[in-house]
């Protein structure tokens, strides 16, 4: 063994022995070492296990329900009794004019007094006046049956006659959303029968058309052209050709069938009639 290989023998050895001077100081540095064995638990090993009650007395019936300490007021069973309506006035029975005095040629000598005897006779009873009459009840606030009739209920309305001969139902409340889909309808009737021209700039002219319809949808008066943009040098030639087109295709695409109820509405269309449309 040579020298480099004893020193680092050494210094292995010097080492080994700090490191276990540092764990028994650590080891001797514990309070008590006892203190650090663990506690056993005793286990039981059963075949049923259940749950201890904490009741003082344990019952298997369901506790009964609890009570309000404040009795609350018994609700009836039935609906509360209509009140009874206001009772009329019964009226009083006039009083009969007393009778006038017999003259005293008249009066009659007063008979005289019957002797007493054992059996003694009813006394007779007084005349018993007749109860008035009661006056009717009223009715009472109760809702009347419907009974499905409609007899007189335009009665009292007016008292004149009706001086319209129109036919056509009365008109709607035309909306926004109702005039756009009226257009589309009658863009989507006239699209079949429009043919565009085709050249230079030809997909710029807008061709805006003119017609008065009939209820029918038929075509009222002539059909016309009331604009035209989009007109350039290059398509020129073919603005007139659009013109006549356009109006062809209004008059192959009557009767239009739109609803009745919205005439007011479509009466009279103005289609704009395009290349791409």
């Amino acid at each position: 063994m040579d020298r480099t290989e004893g020193a680092g023998l050494t210094i292995a050895l010097i080492g080994h022995v700090a490191l276990f001077g540092i764990l028994s100081v650590g080891f001797l540095a514990t309070p008590n070492p006892l203190k650090l064995k663990p506690t056993p638990i005793e286990v039981a090993l059963v075949d049923q296990v259940a749950l201890e009650s904490t009741s003082p007395t344990p019952t298997s019936e369901e506790p009964a329900a609890k009570l309000s300490p404040v009795e609350a007021p018994i609700e009836p069973d039935s609906a509360p009794p209509e009140p009874a309506p206001n009772p009329q006035p019964v009226a009083k029975p006039q009083p009969t004019p007393p009778k006038p005095a017999p003259a005293p040629d008249a009066v009659k000598p007063a008979p005289k007094p019957l002797p007493a005897s054992n059996s003694t006779k009813p006394a007779p009873k007084a005349p018993t006046k007749p109860a008035p009459a009661q006056a009717p009840s009223r009715p009472s606030n109760r809702p009347v049956a419907p009974t499905g009739r409609l007899d007189g209920l335009l009665n009292g309305i007016s008292d004149k006659p009706a001086k319209s001969t129109s036919t056509t139902p009365p008109a709607a409340n035309v909306g926004p959303e109702v005039k756009a889909a009226l257009q589309a309808e009658v863009m989507r009737q006239i699209r079949p029968h429009w043919a565009p021209p085709s050249g230079a700039d030809s997909d710029k002219l807008r061709t805006v058309v003119q017609v008065r319809l009939n209820p029918d949808g038929s075509l009222a008066s002539a059909p016309q052209v009331v604009g035209q943009s989009g007109v350039t040098d290059s398509n020129r030639a073919q603005a007139d050709l659009a013109r006549d087109r356009a109006i062809r295709a209004v008059r192959l695409a009557a009767p239009f069938k739109l609803p009745p109820q919205f005439y007011e509405a479509w009466k009279v269309i103005k289609p704009t009639l395009f290349e791409d449309m």
